[in-house]
C-alpha cells in the first residue's frame, strides 16, 4: 500500500506539493499562524512522486509503491528535430543548448548528445530558440510519461537565452495572453502560442530540470562526464546526490501521454502582436497593393 509522509521539520510551507500533485492528495492549512501542507487524501496517491521531485526541501516521502513504466504511443516522438532516440523507458532527456549557427556546431557539443544516449537517456538533442524550439521539445516530452527529468547542458545562448526560458517555464508557467509568454524569462521572444495549455501544464508537473549550465563555471555544462553522471543519477532506483540535486527514477507520470503534432498557427511568434484594427488596416493595404500590381501588369 502506498503511503505519503511529510517531514515537518524540513517543510517550509511553499505549497509546491499541492501544486504538482495530480490526485489532490495534499492541502494547505493554517496552523500556528502559518501555512503548512498536509496529507489529506493519502489513499488517492498514484505514486507519481511528483511531490518528492519538486519539493525544494525534500520534505515529502512516498513509500510502498511499485515502479511504473509505460509504452510510449506509436507516434512518439511526434515532432522531428535534431535529436537522438535512446531508451524509451528511461526517465531522462538531455538538451544541449545550441549557441552557434547550424553549420558551425562544434563536434564537442554533438558528442554530448551521443554521450547522453550512450549513458541511457530516452532523448538527447539540441535546442536553439526560446519559442518554436521549446514548443517542439515540450511536445516530445509530454508524449512519453516515462520522462521525468530534463538535463540542460553545454552553455547558454546569449542571443536567445533558451535555457533560462525553459527553467522559467517550469518554475512559473505562461501568462494568460495570446502569445503565452513565459513568465519571468529574459529571452527576447519567449512565446509558446502553438502549444496547448494542457501540454504546458503537464510539462511543468511531469518534469524536473537538472541544470548543468553555469556562468561562473562554464566547463561544468560542457563536460561529457558530468552529462554521463547526470543521466546515471536519474536512472537509479534509490536517491543519489548530484551537484545539489537529489535524483532517482520515480517511474512514469500516471496520466495518459499527450502525443500531438504542433499546429504552427504562429510561425514567427517574435513579430509584434497586432490589434484587430491594425490587422484589418494591413489587410486593406495588401489588397490595394495587389490591385495596383494587377493594373500595372495588364497595362
Amino acid at each position: 500500500m502506498v503511503g505519503v509522509r511529510i517531514r515537518e521539520e524540513r517543510g517550509s510551507g511553499c505549497g509546491k506539493c499541492v501544486e504538482v500533485c495530480p490526485a489532490g492528495v495534499f492541502e494547505m492549512v493554517e496552523e500556528g499562524g502559518r501555512k503548512v501542507s498536509r496529507v489529506m487524501r493519502g489513499e488517492e496517491c498514484c505514486a507519481c512522486r511528483a511531490c518528492e521531485l519538486k519539493c525544494p526541501e525534500q520534505a515529502v516521502e512516498v513509500e510502498g509503491y511499485q515502479l511504473l513504466k509505460v509504452n510510449p504511443p506509436p507516434d512518439y516522438p511526434p515532432e522531428e528535430g535534431r535529436y537522438l532516440r535512446g531508451n524509451d523507458y528511461s526517465p531522462v532527456a538531455v538538451c544541449a543548448i545550441l549557441d552557434t549557427y547550424d553549420f558551425r556546431i562544434p563536434p564537442e557539443l554533438l558528442r554530448l548528445v551521443e554521450v547522453a544516449i550512450e549513458a541511457g537517456a530516452a532523448l538527447a538533442g539540441t535546442l536553439q530558440t526560446e519559442n518554436i524550439g521549446i514548443e517542439k521539445l515540450v511536445a516530445n516530452v509530454v508524449a512519453n510519461p516515462n520522462l521525468r527529468y530534463l538535463v540542460l547542458c553545454w552553455r547558454e545562448s546569449q542571443g536567445h537565452l533558451p535555457a533560462d526560458a525553459l527553467v522559467k517555464l517550469v518554475e512559473s508557467g505562461v501568462a494568460p495572453d495570446k502569445r503565452r509568454t513565459i513568465l519571468g524569462a529574459k529571452a527576447p521572444a519567449p512565446y509558446l502560442p502553438n502549444l496547448p495549455l494542457r501540454s504546458i501544464e503537464r510539462f511543468r508537473k511531469q518534469i524536473k530540470i537538472v541544470n548543468l549550465i553555469s556562468e561562473e563555471e562554464p566547463k561544468r555544462g560542457m563536460d561529457p562526464e558530468n552529462v554521463k553522471r547526470a543521466v546515471w543519477s536519474c536512472i537509479q532506483e534509490k536517491p543519489v546526490e548530484f551537484m545539489g540535486y537529489t535524483l532517482w527514477d520515480p517511474g512514469a507520470w500516471p496520466e495518459p501521454p499527450i502525443c500531438e503534432k504542433l499546429s504552427l498557427w504562429v510561425k514567427e511568434p517574435w513579430r509584434p502582436e497586432l490589434t484587430k484594427g491594425e490587422a484589418e488596416a494591413l489587410e486593406r493595404i495588401r489588397r490595394a497593393a495587389e490591385r495596383i500590381g494587377r493594373t500595372h501588369r495588364s497595362g
